[in-house]
Protein backbone atom coordinates (compact mmCIF):
# COMPACT_ATOMS: atom_id res chain seq x y z
CA UNK A 1 0.00 0.00 0.00
CA UNK A 2 2.24 3.22 -1.49
CA UNK A 3 -0.72 5.55 -1.36
CA UNK A 4 -2.58 5.92 2.02
CA UNK A 5 -6.04 7.05 -0.33
CA UNK A 6 -6.23 3.16 -1.49
CA UNK A 7 -5.59 1.84 1.48
CA UNK A 8 -8.14 3.63 3.89
CA UNK A 9 -10.74 2.57 0.46
CA UNK A 10 -9.93 -0.99 1.13
CA UNK A 11 -9.71 -1.29 4.85
CA UNK A 12 -13.07 0.88 4.98
CA UNK A 13 -14.69 -1.24 2.15
CA UNK A 14 -13.66 -4.58 4.57
CA UNK A 15 -14.32 -3.11 7.95
CA UNK A 16 -17.67 -2.66 6.37
CA UNK A 17 -18.61 -6.13 4.60
CA UNK A 18 -17.17 -7.96 7.67
CA UNK A 19 -19.31 -6.68 10.02
CA UNK A 20 -22.35 -6.02 7.57
CA UNK A 21 -22.35 -10.20 7.88
CA UNK A 22 -24.32 -10.81 10.60
CA UNK A 23 -26.71 -8.29 9.58
CA UNK A 24 -27.42 -10.03 6.12
CA UNK A 25 -27.30 -13.36 7.78
CA UNK A 26 -30.34 -11.87 10.39
CA UNK A 27 -32.22 -9.90 7.80
CA UNK A 28 -35.38 -9.16 10.39
CA UNK A 29 -33.56 -7.73 13.49
CA UNK A 30 -30.43 -6.15 14.37
CA UNK A 31 -27.77 -8.21 15.90
CA UNK A 32 -26.49 -6.75 19.62
CA UNK A 33 -27.52 -7.21 23.03
CA UNK A 34 -27.41 -2.96 23.81
CA UNK A 35 -29.11 -2.70 20.45
CA UNK A 36 -32.22 -4.16 21.49
CA UNK A 37 -32.10 -3.79 24.82
CA UNK A 38 -31.66 0.00 25.01
CA UNK A 39 -31.41 1.65 21.19
CA UNK A 40 -33.96 0.22 19.40
CA UNK A 41 -36.20 0.89 23.06
CA UNK A 42 -35.06 4.46 22.66
CA UNK A 43 -35.79 4.92 19.34
CA UNK A 44 -39.35 4.41 19.30
CA UNK A 45 -41.57 7.10 18.25
CA UNK A 46 -43.55 8.58 21.33
CA UNK A 47 -45.78 10.99 19.46
CA UNK A 48 -45.93 11.71 15.89
CA UNK A 49 -42.81 12.57 14.01
CA UNK A 50 -42.31 16.14 14.13
CA UNK A 51 -41.07 18.38 10.95
CA UNK A 52 -38.86 20.12 13.79
CA UNK A 53 -35.93 17.84 14.33
CA UNK A 54 -35.40 20.26 17.92
CA UNK A 55 -38.93 19.16 18.59
CA UNK A 56 -38.29 15.37 18.01
CA UNK A 57 -35.24 15.58 20.05
CA UNK A 58 -37.46 16.97 23.36
CA UNK A 59 -39.77 14.60 22.96
CA UNK A 60 -37.31 11.61 22.73
CA UNK A 61 -35.99 13.32 26.01
CA UNK A 62 -38.99 12.77 27.39
CA UNK A 63 -39.85 9.46 26.72
CA UNK A 64 -36.04 8.29 28.03
CA UNK A 65 -36.75 10.23 30.90
CA UNK A 66 -39.75 8.57 31.41
CA UNK A 67 -38.01 4.73 30.76
CA UNK A 68 -35.73 4.62 33.83
CA UNK A 69 -33.41 2.05 32.42
CA UNK A 70 -32.47 3.79 29.43
CA UNK A 71 -31.89 7.11 31.99
CA UNK A 72 -27.95 6.72 32.66
CA UNK A 73 -27.61 5.24 29.86
CA UNK A 74 -28.65 8.11 27.41
CA UNK A 75 -26.28 10.61 30.20
CA UNK A 76 -23.09 8.42 29.48
CA UNK A 77 -23.55 8.77 26.00
CA UNK A 78 -26.22 11.01 24.70
CA UNK A 79 -24.44 11.27 21.01
CA UNK A 80 -25.35 8.66 19.57
CA UNK A 81 -28.45 8.92 20.34
CA UNK A 82 -28.86 12.23 18.83
CA UNK A 83 -27.34 11.22 15.73
CA UNK A 84 -29.17 8.47 15.36
CA UNK A 85 -32.38 10.40 16.14
CA UNK A 86 -31.93 12.82 13.87
CA UNK A 87 -30.77 10.26 11.14
CA UNK A 88 -34.21 8.54 11.43
CA UNK A 89 -36.38 11.62 11.70
CA UNK A 90 -35.20 13.11 8.99
CA UNK A 91 -35.04 10.52 6.64
CA UNK A 92 -38.48 8.94 8.15
CA UNK A 93 -36.65 5.48 8.13
CA UNK A 94 -37.04 1.93 9.80
CA UNK A 95 -35.44 2.24 13.58
CA UNK A 96 -34.55 -1.26 12.87
CA UNK A 97 -33.42 -0.55 9.51
CA UNK A 98 -30.71 2.69 10.64
CA UNK A 99 -29.54 0.28 13.55
CA UNK A 100 -28.70 -2.53 11.31
CA UNK A 101 -26.79 -0.02 8.81
CA UNK A 102 -25.27 2.38 11.72
CA UNK A 103 -23.11 -1.25 12.78
CA UNK A 104 -21.46 -1.28 9.86
CA UNK A 105 -20.60 1.84 8.96
CA UNK A 106 -19.18 2.83 12.54
CA UNK A 107 -16.58 0.21 11.91
CA UNK A 108 -15.83 0.99 8.56
CA UNK A 109 -15.03 4.64 10.21
CA UNK A 110 -13.32 3.34 13.44
CA UNK A 111 -10.83 1.23 10.71
CA UNK A 112 -10.44 4.75 9.00
CA UNK A 113 -9.75 6.53 12.14
CA UNK A 114 -7.35 3.73 13.60
CA UNK A 115 -5.31 3.58 10.13
CA UNK A 116 -4.96 7.52 9.98
CA UNK A 117 -3.59 7.42 13.78
CA UNK A 118 -1.40 4.60 12.74
CA UNK A 119 0.33 6.82 9.65
CA UNK A 120 -0.35 10.23 11.10
CA UNK A 121 0.02 9.68 15.02
CA UNK A 122 2.54 7.15 15.44
CA UNK A 123 4.22 7.91 12.17
CA UNK A 124 4.28 4.69 10.62
CA UNK A 125 5.26 3.41 7.10
CA UNK A 126 2.46 2.76 5.28
CA UNK A 127 2.67 -1.11 4.85
CA UNK A 128 2.99 -1.33 8.59
CA UNK A 129 0.03 0.71 9.64
CA UNK A 130 -2.12 -1.26 6.73
CA UNK A 131 -1.31 -4.65 8.57
CA UNK A 132 -2.13 -3.21 12.24
CA UNK A 133 -5.55 -2.28 10.74
CA UNK A 134 -5.99 -5.41 9.11
CA UNK A 135 -5.28 -7.54 11.89
CA UNK A 136 -7.61 -4.62 14.19
CA UNK A 137 -10.67 -5.31 11.88
CA UNK A 138 -10.30 -9.19 12.56
CA UNK A 139 -10.44 -9.80 16.06
CA UNK A 140 -12.64 -10.66 17.65
CA UNK A 141 -12.58 -8.08 20.63
CA UNK A 142 -12.90 -5.45 18.23
CA UNK A 143 -15.98 -7.35 16.90
CA UNK A 144 -17.41 -7.54 20.10
CA UNK A 145 -17.48 -3.79 20.70
CA UNK A 146 -19.09 -3.25 17.06
CA UNK A 147 -21.72 -6.10 17.93
CA UNK A 148 -23.24 -4.04 20.19
CA UNK A 149 -21.48 -1.14 21.53
CA UNK A 150 -22.23 1.63 19.00
CA UNK A 151 -22.08 4.91 21.83
CA UNK A 152 -18.46 2.95 22.28
CA UNK A 153 -17.30 2.68 18.40
CA UNK A 154 -18.26 6.23 17.83
CA UNK A 155 -16.56 7.31 20.74
CA UNK A 156 -13.55 5.15 19.77
CA UNK A 157 -13.60 7.09 16.16
CA UNK A 158 -12.94 10.40 17.75
CA UNK A 159 -10.61 9.08 20.32
CA UNK A 160 -8.11 8.54 17.11
CA UNK A 161 -8.99 11.60 15.51
CA UNK A 162 -7.86 13.72 18.55
CA UNK A 163 -4.77 11.69 19.47
CA UNK A 164 -3.85 11.72 15.69
CA UNK A 165 -4.42 15.97 15.84
CA UNK A 166 -2.25 16.08 19.06
CA UNK A 167 0.86 15.21 17.70
CA UNK A 168 1.42 17.66 14.71
CA UNK A 169 2.38 20.97 14.86
CA UNK A 170 -0.07 23.56 16.58
CA UNK A 171 -2.44 25.91 14.83
CA UNK A 172 -5.38 27.99 16.08
CA UNK A 173 -7.29 25.86 14.08
CA UNK A 174 -5.98 22.68 15.14
CA UNK A 175 -6.24 23.81 18.60
CA UNK A 176 -9.91 24.29 17.91
CA UNK A 177 -10.54 21.12 15.92
CA UNK A 178 -8.26 18.91 18.89
CA UNK A 179 -10.83 20.67 21.55
CA UNK A 180 -13.65 19.68 19.71
CA UNK A 181 -12.88 16.37 18.60
CA UNK A 182 -12.16 15.98 22.55
CA UNK A 183 -15.15 17.05 23.64
CA UNK A 184 -17.64 14.66 21.12
CA UNK A 185 -15.08 11.69 22.21
CA UNK A 186 -16.52 12.23 26.33
CA UNK A 187 -19.95 12.84 25.07
CA UNK A 188 -19.52 9.80 23.19
CA UNK A 189 -18.92 7.74 25.51
CA UNK A 190 -17.63 9.10 28.80
CA UNK A 191 -14.85 5.79 29.79
CA UNK A 192 -13.28 6.34 26.35
CA UNK A 193 -13.07 9.90 26.79
CA UNK A 194 -11.25 9.21 30.57
CA UNK A 195 -8.55 7.38 28.47
CA UNK A 196 -8.18 9.72 25.92
CA UNK A 197 -7.51 12.44 29.00
CA UNK A 198 -5.17 9.91 30.24
CA UNK A 199 -3.18 8.89 27.28
CA UNK A 200 -2.84 13.06 26.52
CA UNK A 201 -1.77 13.65 30.20
CA UNK A 202 0.62 11.28 29.77
CA UNK A 203 1.95 11.76 25.99
CA UNK A 204 2.47 15.68 27.66
CA UNK A 205 4.64 14.23 30.66
CA UNK A 206 7.19 11.72 28.47
CA UNK A 207 7.44 14.28 25.29
CA UNK A 208 8.17 17.04 28.34
CA UNK A 209 6.90 19.81 25.71
CA UNK A 210 3.90 21.93 24.84
CA UNK A 211 2.29 20.30 27.87
CA UNK A 212 0.67 23.78 28.88
CA UNK A 213 -0.64 23.72 25.43
CA UNK A 214 -1.85 19.95 25.52
CA UNK A 215 -3.68 20.70 29.00
CA UNK A 216 -5.45 23.64 27.65
CA UNK A 217 -6.38 21.63 24.20
CA UNK A 218 -8.07 18.80 26.18
CA UNK A 219 -9.09 21.08 29.45
CA UNK A 220 -12.85 21.61 27.80
CA UNK A 221 -13.11 17.88 27.03
CA UNK A 222 -11.88 17.29 30.84
CA UNK A 223 -14.91 20.04 31.72
CA UNK A 224 -17.42 17.84 29.58
CA UNK A 225 -16.15 15.01 31.47
CA UNK A 226 -16.73 16.17 35.27
CA UNK A 227 -20.06 17.19 33.74
CA UNK A 228 -21.29 13.92 32.84
CA UNK A 229 -19.73 11.83 35.65
CA UNK A 230 -21.88 9.38 36.32
CA UNK A 231 -22.00 8.46 40.09
CA UNK A 232 -21.58 4.74 38.77
CA UNK A 233 -17.77 5.51 38.47
CA UNK A 234 -17.71 5.88 42.19
CA UNK A 235 -19.12 2.56 42.92
CA UNK A 236 -15.81 0.71 43.19
CA UNK A 237 -17.07 -2.04 45.09
CA UNK A 238 -17.11 -5.13 43.13
CA UNK A 239 -18.43 -7.33 45.78
CA UNK A 240 -21.16 -5.50 46.96
CA UNK A 241 -24.53 -6.79 46.33
CA UNK A 242 -25.56 -3.25 45.75
CA UNK A 243 -23.02 -2.62 43.16
CA UNK A 244 -23.56 -2.09 39.54
CA UNK A 245 -20.85 -4.13 38.91
CA UNK A 246 -21.36 -6.82 41.02
CA UNK A 247 -19.57 -10.25 40.75
CA UNK A 248 -20.67 -13.39 42.32
CA UNK A 249 -17.27 -14.00 44.69
CA UNK A 250 -13.59 -12.95 43.89
CA UNK A 251 -12.62 -16.26 42.67
CA UNK A 252 -15.42 -15.96 39.95
CA UNK A 253 -14.24 -12.14 38.81
CA UNK A 254 -10.45 -12.89 38.76
CA UNK A 255 -11.28 -16.11 36.66
CA UNK A 256 -14.11 -13.96 34.21
CA UNK A 257 -11.21 -11.23 33.42
CA UNK A 258 -8.34 -14.35 32.51
CA UNK A 259 -10.80 -16.35 30.50
CA UNK A 260 -12.05 -12.60 28.32
CA UNK A 261 -8.53 -11.69 28.49
CA UNK A 262 -6.92 -15.22 27.20
CA UNK A 263 -10.22 -15.91 24.62
CA UNK A 264 -9.21 -12.54 22.58
CA UNK A 265 -5.37 -12.19 22.69
CA UNK A 266 -3.95 -15.25 23.59
CA UNK A 267 -2.91 -15.88 19.49
CA UNK A 268 -1.59 -12.02 19.50
CA UNK A 269 0.15 -12.58 22.69
CA UNK A 270 3.52 -13.61 21.38
CA UNK A 271 3.63 -10.58 18.72
CA UNK A 272 2.85 -8.70 21.63
CA UNK A 273 5.22 -9.45 23.94
CA UNK A 274 8.13 -9.31 20.96
CA UNK A 275 7.13 -5.94 19.95
CA UNK A 276 6.47 -3.88 22.82
CA UNK A 277 8.81 -0.53 22.69
CA UNK A 278 8.44 2.70 24.79
CA UNK A 279 5.70 5.07 22.70
CA UNK A 280 4.77 8.18 24.39
CA UNK A 281 1.39 8.03 22.96
CA UNK A 282 0.70 3.76 23.28
CA UNK A 283 2.22 3.25 27.08
CA UNK A 284 -0.03 5.08 28.47
CA UNK A 285 -2.92 4.15 27.11
CA UNK A 286 -1.95 0.65 27.18
CA UNK A 287 -1.21 0.89 31.00
CA UNK A 288 -4.67 2.51 31.84
CA UNK A 289 -6.43 -0.35 30.06
CA UNK A 290 -4.15 -2.75 32.37
CA UNK A 291 -4.55 -1.07 35.43
CA UNK A 292 -8.02 -1.09 34.63
CA UNK A 293 -8.36 -4.56 33.40
CA UNK A 294 -6.70 -6.25 36.38
CA UNK A 295 -6.24 -3.57 39.20
CA UNK A 296 -9.48 -5.45 41.15
CA UNK A 297 -7.51 -8.35 41.42
CA UNK A 298 -5.08 -7.05 43.54
CA UNK A 299 -7.48 -4.25 45.33
CA UNK A 300 -11.01 -5.73 44.86
CA UNK A 301 -12.63 -2.93 47.09
CA UNK A 302 -10.93 -0.04 45.67
CA UNK A 303 -10.77 -1.15 42.12
CA UNK A 304 -11.05 0.75 38.93
CA UNK A 305 -14.89 -0.43 37.86
CA UNK A 306 -16.05 -2.58 34.25
CA UNK A 307 -12.61 -4.56 34.22
CA UNK A 308 -14.78 -5.93 31.34
CA UNK A 309 -14.94 -2.67 29.07
CA UNK A 310 -10.95 -2.11 29.63
CA UNK A 311 -9.73 -5.16 28.67
CA UNK A 312 -11.54 -5.28 25.47
CA UNK A 313 -10.22 -1.86 24.55
CA UNK A 314 -6.70 -3.25 24.90
CA UNK A 315 -7.35 -4.58 21.32
CA UNK A 316 -5.98 -1.28 19.50
CA UNK A 317 -2.59 -0.60 21.24
CA UNK A 318 -1.93 -4.68 21.38
CA UNK A 319 -2.34 -4.70 17.16
CA UNK A 320 -0.05 -1.96 16.94
CA UNK A 321 2.59 -4.19 19.75
CA UNK A 322 1.78 -7.75 17.65
CA UNK A 323 2.56 -5.80 14.13
CA UNK A 324 5.87 -4.27 15.20
CA UNK A 325 6.49 -7.81 16.77
CA UNK A 326 5.68 -9.80 13.66
CA UNK A 327 7.62 -7.67 11.71
CA UNK A 328 10.81 -8.12 14.48
CA UNK A 329 11.16 -11.99 13.78
CA UNK A 330 13.75 -13.84 11.89
CA UNK A 331 11.88 -14.91 9.12
CA UNK A 332 14.20 -15.29 6.30
CA UNK A 333 13.40 -15.68 2.98
CA UNK A 334 9.53 -16.91 3.55
CA UNK A 335 9.56 -13.30 5.60
CA UNK A 336 6.53 -12.32 3.15
CA UNK A 337 4.65 -15.72 3.13
CA UNK A 338 4.67 -16.59 6.81
CA UNK A 339 3.20 -12.57 7.29
CA UNK A 340 0.58 -13.26 5.24
CA UNK A 341 -0.26 -17.07 6.54
CA UNK A 342 -0.73 -15.09 9.80
CA UNK A 343 -2.50 -12.44 8.57
CA UNK A 344 -5.20 -14.75 6.92
CA UNK A 345 -5.25 -16.78 9.94
CA UNK A 346 -6.44 -13.45 11.41
CA UNK A 347 -9.33 -12.94 9.00
CA UNK A 348 -10.55 -16.29 9.07
CA UNK A 349 -10.65 -16.51 12.43
CA UNK A 350 -12.64 -13.05 12.41
CA UNK A 351 -14.81 -14.01 9.36
CA UNK A 352 -15.94 -16.86 11.41
CA UNK A 353 -16.46 -15.19 14.47
CA UNK A 354 -18.68 -12.39 12.56
CA UNK A 355 -20.68 -15.22 10.85
CA UNK A 356 -21.41 -17.84 13.30
CA UNK A 357 -19.02 -20.35 12.09
CA UNK A 358 -16.65 -19.97 15.13
CA UNK A 359 -17.18 -19.63 18.94
CA UNK A 360 -15.00 -17.77 21.40
CA UNK A 361 -16.61 -19.18 24.51
CA UNK A 362 -16.63 -23.17 25.33
CA UNK A 363 -20.47 -24.49 25.16
CA UNK A 364 -22.00 -25.61 28.87
CA UNK A 365 -18.53 -24.38 30.60
CA UNK A 366 -17.59 -23.88 34.13
CA UNK A 367 -15.47 -20.64 32.91
CA UNK A 368 -17.44 -17.60 33.49
CA UNK A 369 -17.71 -15.17 30.76
CA UNK A 370 -19.93 -12.08 31.51
CA UNK A 371 -18.81 -10.34 28.46
CA UNK A 372 -18.37 -11.75 25.09
CA UNK A 373 -20.86 -13.42 22.82
CA UNK A 374 -20.48 -16.42 21.08
CA UNK A 375 -20.29 -14.72 18.03
CA UNK A 376 -21.99 -11.82 16.53
CA UNK A 377 -25.23 -13.93 15.22
CA UNK A 378 -26.99 -13.38 18.01
CA UNK A 379 -29.39 -11.32 20.52
CA UNK A 380 -30.35 -10.10 23.88
CA UNK A 381 -32.32 -13.56 23.60
CA UNK A 382 -31.78 -16.36 20.81
CA UNK A 383 -33.40 -16.04 17.67
CA UNK A 384 -35.83 -18.74 17.42
CA UNK A 385 -37.54 -17.61 21.22
CA UNK A 386 -38.02 -14.43 19.35
CA UNK A 387 -41.42 -15.01 17.54
CA UNK A 388 -42.56 -16.94 20.86
CA UNK A 389 -42.43 -13.22 22.70
CA UNK A 390 -43.98 -11.71 20.11
CA UNK A 391 -46.81 -14.06 20.40
CA UNK A 392 -47.18 -13.42 24.79
CA UNK A 393 -46.58 -9.79 24.42
CA UNK A 394 -49.10 -9.82 21.91
CA UNK A 395 -51.96 -11.82 23.70
CA UNK A 396 -50.98 -9.36 26.55
CA UNK A 397 -51.44 -6.19 23.95
CA UNK A 398 -55.12 -7.57 23.79
CA UNK A 399 -56.06 -8.67 27.52
CA UNK A 400 -54.52 -5.87 29.37
CA UNK A 401 -56.63 -3.54 31.65
CA UNK A 402 -55.68 0.76 31.70
CA UNK A 403 -52.77 0.40 34.90
CA UNK A 404 -51.72 -2.38 33.58
CA UNK A 405 -47.46 -3.60 34.31
CA UNK A 406 -45.16 -5.46 32.85
CA UNK A 407 -42.42 -7.25 34.82
CA UNK A 408 -39.52 -7.67 32.17
CA UNK A 409 -36.30 -8.67 32.67
CA UNK A 410 -33.26 -7.02 30.91
CA UNK A 411 -32.88 -9.39 28.13
CA UNK A 412 -36.57 -9.18 27.65
CA UNK A 413 -36.56 -5.52 28.02
CA UNK A 414 -36.13 -4.29 24.23
CA UNK A 415 -38.64 -7.09 22.71
CA UNK A 416 -41.14 -6.18 25.00
CA UNK A 417 -41.16 -2.42 24.24
CA UNK A 418 -40.69 -3.17 20.50
CA UNK A 419 -43.63 -5.87 20.52
CA UNK A 420 -46.05 -3.58 22.77
CA UNK A 421 -47.47 -0.14 20.84
CA UNK A 422 -45.65 2.40 22.13
CA UNK A 423 -48.69 4.59 22.39
CA UNK A 424 -50.57 2.07 24.61
CA UNK A 425 -51.45 3.83 27.68
CA UNK A 426 -52.72 0.88 29.52
CA UNK A 427 -49.65 -1.18 29.54
CA UNK A 428 -46.06 0.09 31.31
CA UNK A 429 -42.80 -2.01 31.01
CA UNK A 430 -40.92 -1.79 34.00
CA UNK A 431 -37.59 -3.57 33.64
CA UNK A 432 -35.11 -5.17 35.95
CA UNK A 433 -31.65 -6.32 36.20
CA UNK A 434 -30.31 -9.25 33.98
CA UNK A 435 -30.05 -12.60 36.41
CA UNK A 436 -31.93 -11.15 39.22
CA UNK A 437 -35.05 -11.30 40.65
CA UNK A 438 -37.82 -9.09 39.36
CA UNK A 439 -38.47 -7.95 43.27
CA UNK A 440 -37.45 -4.05 42.58
CA UNK A 441 -40.01 -3.66 39.88
CA UNK A 442 -42.29 -5.32 41.41
CA UNK A 443 -42.37 -2.74 44.30
CA UNK A 444 -42.45 -0.21 41.61
CA UNK A 445 -45.38 -1.34 40.23
CA UNK A 446 -47.40 -1.80 43.36
CA UNK A 447 -46.02 1.10 44.80
CA UNK A 448 -48.07 2.79 41.59
CA UNK A 449 -51.09 0.87 42.72
CA UNK A 450 -51.04 -0.56 39.11
CA UNK A 451 -54.45 -2.95 38.14
CA UNK A 452 -52.99 -5.90 36.76
CA UNK A 453 -49.32 -7.39 37.69
CA UNK A 454 -47.53 -9.55 34.75
CA UNK A 455 -44.10 -11.20 34.25
CA UNK A 456 -42.74 -12.65 31.39
CA UNK A 457 -40.70 -15.43 31.93
CA UNK A 458 -40.04 -18.91 30.70
CA UNK A 459 -42.59 -21.57 30.74
CA UNK A 460 -41.23 -24.12 32.67
CA UNK A 461 -40.47 -21.79 35.65
CA UNK A 462 -42.38 -20.89 38.37
CA UNK A 463 -42.42 -17.81 39.78
CA UNK A 464 -43.05 -16.91 43.57
CA UNK A 465 -46.71 -15.38 43.61
CA UNK A 466 -46.81 -15.20 39.57
CA UNK A 467 -49.41 -17.73 38.09
CA UNK A 468 -49.00 -18.97 34.61
CA UNK A 469 -51.77 -17.06 32.50
CA UNK A 470 -50.99 -17.51 28.92
CA UNK A 471 -47.46 -19.39 27.05
CA UNK A 472 -46.13 -20.37 23.36
CA UNK A 473 -43.82 -22.33 22.94
CA UNK A 474 -41.07 -21.74 25.97
CA UNK A 475 -42.49 -18.16 26.97
CA UNK A 476 -45.08 -17.28 28.78
CA UNK A 477 -47.24 -14.35 30.92
CA UNK A 478 -47.37 -15.26 34.11
CA UNK A 479 -49.77 -12.84 36.59
CA UNK A 480 -49.01 -11.46 39.96
CA UNK A 481 -51.15 -12.97 42.30
CA UNK A 482 -50.87 -12.14 45.98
Amino acid sequence: MKKDKKACLILFLTAIILRLLPELLIPTYPVGYETITYYAPAMIQPNPISINPYLNFVQHIQFISAHRPLADTFRSGPLFYIIIWLAADLSGGNSFLSLKATAPLFYGCLALSFFIFTRRGLNLEPKIAFLATMILIFQPAALRESWDRYRTVLSLIFFFATLTLMTKPRSNRKYIATATLGILTVLSREYVGLVLLITIAGYAIFEKKNRIASIITIAPAIITFFAMFNKVWLDVNYLSPDSTFYVASYGLAVLDSLAIFAANYILLLPFILKGFRKNHLLNPMTGWLLLGSFSFVLLPWFAIPGYQRWIMLLVFPFCIYSTWGLLRLNLGKHRKKIIGAVLLTFMAIGTAYSTGAFSLIIPNSYIPNSYIPSSLVQSSIPWNQIDAVKNVTGWLQSHAEPKTALLSEERFYGWSMINLEPQNDNITVLAYGANSLPDSALKEAIDNNCSQIYLIWYKTSSPLNFSLTYSNQDMAIFKYTP
